[in-house]
């Protein structure tokens, strides 16, 4: 179904060609064009003449629709016929010499209308048309390419007349009679759909909607050798145009589609490598804070940093707390390390602490004075480290740590 919509012709010209006694000819041309599911029309034209000056007259541009009328094409009308054979055919012609004829079978209910038309009348015809740079992809014989749009017609009764040819069909829009009365015409114009058309141009319209339609409707045509060659090479060019576009327009959304992506993920990674710079930049800065910090707690401990808490304010609270029946013989605050300080050969403060040396006259004094210092929001531990008596028989000495 894509082929039928996308790969067939976008206009033809539907071609009728009338062969009169004398060896004059009457033309009648309609174009028309497919958009989307509409078929419109485009133009018609009427010449009359001889062959080669009406050819001249036609638009080269589009692929031709040919119905032949008139002098030369003899029809029959018998009973329905699925293949014509040359039996057949002599049952329908007696003594006809079939080699010399193209044969046409249109079945219509259970009718046959068979026409036929004389070989070289159409191949001389058709060489013309050639000639001139007409390519006819289908050919017809007599008014029947008509059935394929009898049912758009304004059609009333059961019998229509159109240019001399007058039709009668069932409901079903089967034939069931044809006849030829030059000059008899319908009594009403005609219009397909709402568009006016004039009887005489009724084939040439068929004509073109047979071949524009040609995918999706059964058509009725001669089997003329030349014009089926014509019409499969059209159609192949046609199927291989419409698939180089396919695979060209396949490539191109391909395309477009890894442009579109490689963007994205070009974009992406470029997003993810500037994140990536800044996350190692930050590492970078923290790693060389930690280290900075660390070597400035490093220089604290050595200058016997007292974590914010100055050291008159120490020394006035233990001043202002301290009993009078207790005497400091030292005071220490972030001391030195004797043993550390030894081992590592180096200064060893113990930062954070406060050493307090001194005699006791009442122990219980000692005890209030220790169980006051512990309540201090800034003290952590009160640890009691010594107490012994001291040279004096009524004194102890103590030792006393104070974590801060």
């Amino acid at each position: 179904m894509i082929f039928d919509k996308y790969q067939w012709l976008n206009s033809c010209t539907g071609v009728e060609l009338h062969l009169f006694p004398d060896g004059s000819y009457a033309c009648r041309t309609c174009s028309v064009s497919l958009a989307g599911n509409l078929l419109n029309i485009d133009s018609k034209s009427e010449y009359s003449g001889d062959l080669a000056s009406l050819l001249k007259k036609l638009p080269k541009d589009k692929p031709v629709a040919l119905s032949l009328t008139g002098k030369g094409v003899l029809i029959r009308k018998t009973a329905r016929i699925e293949e014509i054979g040359r039996d057949k055919l002599n049952e329908v012609f007696p003594n006809l010499q079939s080699d010399q004829f193209y044969v046409q079978n249109f079945i219509s209910g259970d009718l046959s209308f068979v026409s036929i038309i004389r070989r070289d009348v159409s191949d001389q015809i058709l060489v013309a048309f050639a000639g001139e740079g007409l390519n006819v992809l289908l050919l017809t014989a007599g008014p029947f390419a008509a059935s394929a749009v009898l049912r758009q017609l304004n059609t009333y009764g059961d019998e229509l007349c159109f240019d001399g040819h007058c039709v009668q069909y069932t409901k079903e829009w089967d034939w069931t009679e044809y006849r030829f009365e030059p000059g008899k015409k319908s009594e009403f114009p005609l219009k397909v759909g709402i568009e006016a058309l004039p009887g005489q141009f009724l084939i040439a319209y068929a004509s073109a909607f047979q071949l524009a339609l040609y995918p999706r409707l059964p058509v009725v045509s001669l089997p003329a050798p030349e014009v089926e060659h014509h019409l499969d090479e059209f159609e192949q060019k046609q199927r291989f145009n419409f698939r180089a576009v396919a695979v060209l327009s396949g490539f191109f959304v391909l395309l477009l589609l890894n442009f579109v992506l490689f963007s994205y993920f070009n974009s992406a990674n470029e997003a993810l490598l500037s994140q990536l710079s800044q996350t190692s930049a930050s590492l970078e800065n923290l790693q060389h804070t930690e280290k900075e910090i660390a070597s400035n707690e490093k220089l604290l401990q050595k200058l016997g940093w007292n974590k914010g808490i100055r050291l008159s304010y120490l020394a006035d609270q233990l001043g202002q707390t301290l009993p009078s029946s207790l005497k400091l013989k030292e005071i220490g605050i972030n001391p030195m390390n004797v043993t550390e300080t030894g081992r590592q050969r180096k200064e060893i403060y113990d930062t954070g602490k406060i050493k307090i040396r001194g005699e006791a006259s009442d122990p219980a004094a000692l005890n209030n004075w220790i169980y006051i210092l512990k309540g201090k929001d800034w003290a952590k531990q009160v640890n009691l480290d010594s107490f012994s008596p001291s040279g004096d028989d009524n004194t102890q000495e103590f030792t006393i740590t104070i974590n801060y």
